[in-house]
């Protein structure tokens, strides 16, 4: 009895496709958010924009999980800890998966699940340059909760690099 013929299938992981990184801006100032959003499609992110941290959580029900949430510290409805603590009740793979980065005005955050932050006002080329340094931390972060055991994983992101950490200290870029 003869064997049918097997196909085979060759190709690389290079030669695939690969999906534009999305990125969640959230901000009270409709300026920012339209110069974010400019900037971050001009550098090919899909960005998806929330003048409020209320819509903002109904956003992230209805889009696929973004690769960064860069969310301002103080909105008018809600702010940015009180967003980072609500998405963690509701949505904490998000919280466990994607650097969610303060931007504000302050020199230091208060403690807080956030990868870092960037501060206001910035120039466009250290705002993307963060944007791409947190985007390869969450990154890091999945392969890591991927491989790691609990304890390990831990101290993994314990010593993750960041632009500016929680306690205000900033990493240079």
């Amino acid at each position: 009895m003869e064997k049918p013929e097997q196909q085979h299938i060759t190709g690389t992981l290079e030669s695939a496709p690969t999906r534009k990184k999305r990125v969640l801006v959230v901000d009270d100032s409709a300026d920012l958010l339209s110069l974010s959003k400019t900037v971050l499609e001009i550098d090919d992110y899909e960005v998806f924009t929330d003048l409020s941290g209320k819509d903002a959580l109904v956003v992230l029900a209805e889009i696929a999980q973004p690769d960064l949430i860069l969310l301002d510290m103080r909105m008018e409805d809600m702010s940015g800890p009180e967003f980072l603590l609500v998405l963690e009740e509701t949505r904490p793979e998000i919280v466990e998966n994607v650097p969610v980065v303060f931007i504000t005005g302050m020199d230091k955050i208060p403690a807080s699940k956030a990868a870092g932050f960037i501060n206001k006002p910035f120039d466009m080329d250290t705002f993307l340059a963060a944007v791409h340094r947190f985007i390869e931390i969450g990154t890091n972060r999945i392969r890591s909760n991927l491989k790691m055991s609990e304890d390990a994983k831990l101290i993994h992101l314990a010593c993750l690099p960041r632009i500016g950490d929680r306690h205000g200290e900033e990493q240079k870029i």
